[in-house]
């Protein structure tokens, strides 16, 4: 393993990601069904957050498995072709408030803890 000042800016944010990306998407989801292609589109604009479909599929496969989001076809006049649209389940709706609500903890305490030098 390379030492910590040899690791690039972008594999810092990727390991950040990692913790970050199931959050994202329920709270996403949380605003109703979407599309694979859109839930990428809001992910980078909405949360900042810049992943690649090989990044994506498989972390909605897993929450899916989980319980936490479903999946539907649909098929809509605009579309050429029939589109998988994710949603949150009940399930995933308490994950999410249980997940956000540690998170707004964590970061408001390390906010202050990484201001407090500055």
């Amino acid at each position: 393993m390379p030492p910590a000042a040899d690791k690039t800016p972008e594999s810092r944010r990727t390991q950040m990601y990692k913790g970050v990306l199931e959050l994202a998407l329920m709270r996403l989801l949380q605003d109703g069904a979407q599309y694979g292609l859109k839930i990428l589109d809001g992910l980078h604009e909405e949360a900042g957050l810049d992943l690649s479909e090989g990044t994506l599929y498989p972390l909605l496969h897993r929450l899916e498995k989980a319980g936490l989001i479903k999946s539907e076809w649909r098929h809509e006049a605009e579309a050429s072709h029939p589109r998988k649209y994710y949603g949150l389940t009940p399930a995933g709706a308490t994950e999410l408030k249980a997940q956000g609500d540690i998170w707004l903890e964590m970061t408001e305490r390390l906010n202050a803890f990484l201001k407090r030098g500055n």
